[in-house]
């Protein structure tokens, strides 16, 4: 079996880490280990390939959960939003600003910014091999790693974890992360999936395909824990859309609970009323200023339908540079960290502040 030595090692090439690798020094010795045929497949799913990349209104204690808000301050501190945007601008990427802090390239191709990163990735002679069938890992007396794939064996003193979750099998969803860390003992969460819809005990058949702004409740033994207001999308007997995601991730224990405690209700404006609404309601007459429609959630939708999900290496295993406490130069960033939080763009850039704070360690 061929070996073969560098100075890092990222496990696959996702938005996050061909970010990373691009912001490390030149004199590093990089390589991409890529299951795919094509890296950062995901980035160009971005809001149908519109190029979402970023949201300024990101507080970064209060809109990502974690058992650590202060690991996620630390972060964004290192690297904000604003650091993303004068990268983007010293490429000559240019953005637009639209609702809800949200940020777009002005072109709406998000693959403007795919071949930026691997135009980068390419003029730093940063090696990326593909189609990587990853077997194991082990840890040598040196400190080195040994990285065995299906027909190498690679060293390396410092190895990046930058896998995807179990969820989104079209994307090459794994429980390597999860692996890697059960091998060297490393603390990890309980497994739902999030960011995801709900099934309900209405059928919205009548509604299917239809979608409204709303103010949802989601309420807990009728005490409201969750309310936003974000585009709703009604699917046969569940309701899905941004709003529906970002509430998921208030009910992870949904699985393990009685689920009749969980309920949903929408108020939807005289503004956004339809006729399909109005017959739902059974109401003639668009008279009343907001409707309500209120139902109890039996369950999430399914972990292949998740953007995310919870399975995740805690927060408590890192220092502030996601490095393993206990195994040095072993990293972890957060496409596969115990951190995650809205669907509109917050947790695209959530990846690219650790991929540029584990960078900086890595200088």
């Amino acid at each position: 079996m061929n070996k073969k030595n560098y100075d890092i090692i990222i496990l696959w090439a996702w938005p996050a880490w061909l970010f990373c690798a691009n912001k490390i020094l030149n004199k590093k010795d990089i390589l991409i280990l890529e299951k795919s045929n094509f890296p950062a497949q995901k980035l160009l799913l971005s809001a149908k390939w519109r190029g979402n990349i970023t949201n300024t209104k990101i507080k970064p204690k209060k809109d990502y959960i974690t058992d650590n808000p202060n690991f996620v301050d630390f972060a964004f501190t290192k690297y904000w939003t604003k650091n993303f945007l004068e990268f983007l601008n010293n490429e000559w990427i240019e953005t637009k600003e639209e609702n809800n802090g949200r940020i777009l390239l002005k072109s709406n191709k998000v693959k403007q910014f795919h071949e930026k990163l691997l135009q980068l990735t390419k003029n730093k002679w940063i090696e990326i091999k593909y189609n990587t069938n990853f077997l194991d890992i082990n840890k040598l007396k040196n400190w080195i790693f040994e990285i065995k794939t299906s027909d190498c064996l690679y060293y390396t003193k410092n190895f990046i974890v930058a896998t995807w979750s179990p969820s989104f099998p079209k994307l090459w969803a794994s429980w390597i992360a999860i692996d890697i860390a059960k091998k060297f003992n490393l603390s990890v969460t309980g497994f739902y999936p999030a960011l995801v819809g709900f099934e309900t005990n209405q059928n919205f058949s009548s509604l299917s395909g239809s979608s409204v702004i709303g103010n949802l409740n989601l309420i807990k033994w009728d005490n409201v824990i969750y309310e936003e207001s974000w585009p709703i999308l009604f699917t046969h007997r569940w309701i899905s859309g941004p709003t529906v995601f970002n509430a998921s991730l208030f009910i992870k224990e949904i699985l393990e609970e009685s689920k009749s405690k969980y309920k949903i209700r929408l108020f939807i404006s005289n503004k956004e009323i339809t006729k399909r609404l109005l017959n739902f309601l059974w109401f003639r007459v668009n008279k009343l200023k907001e409707y309500i429609i209120s139902s109890d959630i039996l369950n999430v939708r399914w972990l292949n339908e998740a953007k995310v999900c919870w399975w995740w290496i805690k927060t408590k295993n890192l220092t502030n540079y996601f490095e393993c406490k206990e195994i040095p130069w072993l990293y972890f960033i957060w496409e596969c960290v115990d951190v995650t939080w809205k669907t509109w763009w917050y947790n695209l850039q959530r990846c690219r502040t650790s991929a540029a704070v584990c960078a900086n360690k890595l200088k």
